[in-house]
């Protein structure tokens, strides 16, 4: 990608969309935002073009010095689209990115017994995050996960968010 040409947001595939979330956030320095945003990313959103359209990119200088693109979300915007279709956990994360973008983080018992293990993981990560806590704590599969997992795969059942 060049850096004197900003990108249309459309044009970002989803690796480049989650870069430019993730650069965006950690310059923005708030927890509340890198939780926001780490939950986003979880949703399959990044990369959708009816995502793109609640997104501006703008070149930024990092803390190192150098030129990175960052995207910009309009949280308001992107509440209201009713044309943006998710289901299951995917709707419920993007539920609890918006709240966190809003500095209003909604209470997790509500939403944890939903989801199965790999999407509760990504919750209590942003959770973390968005307490000041990245880094200082790492959220590993336990023994009763990899019971479960080798029950899935002895019962024929594939592997995904169990």
């Amino acid at each position: 990608m060049r850096h004197d040409v900003t990108p249309s947001p459309v044009s970002l595939s989803e690796e480049e969309m989650t870069e430019a979330l993730e650069a965006a956030a950690k310059l923005s320095g708030s927890e509340l935002r890198k939780a926001a945003t780490h939950l986003l990313n979880a949703t399959g959103l990044p990369g959708r073009a009816d995502f793109a359209r609640h997104t501006a990119l703008v070149w930024e200088e990092s803390s190192e010095g150098e030129r990175i693109l960052i995207a910009e979300v309009d949280w308001t915007a992107l509440r209201e689209d009713e044309s943006i279709y998710l289901h299951g956990g995917a709707d419920k994360l993007l539920h609890l990115a918006l709240s966190y973008a809003k500095g209003r983080p909604v209470h997790l018992d509500a939403y944890l017994n939903g989801f199965g293990t790999a999407t509760a993981k990504t919750v209590l990560e942003a959770h973390m995050i968005g307490m000041g806590l990245e880094g200082f704590f790492v959220l590993e599969d336990g023994p009763k996960l990899e019971e479960l997992r080798a029950l899935h795969a002895e019962l024929g059942i594939p592997a995904g968010d169990e």
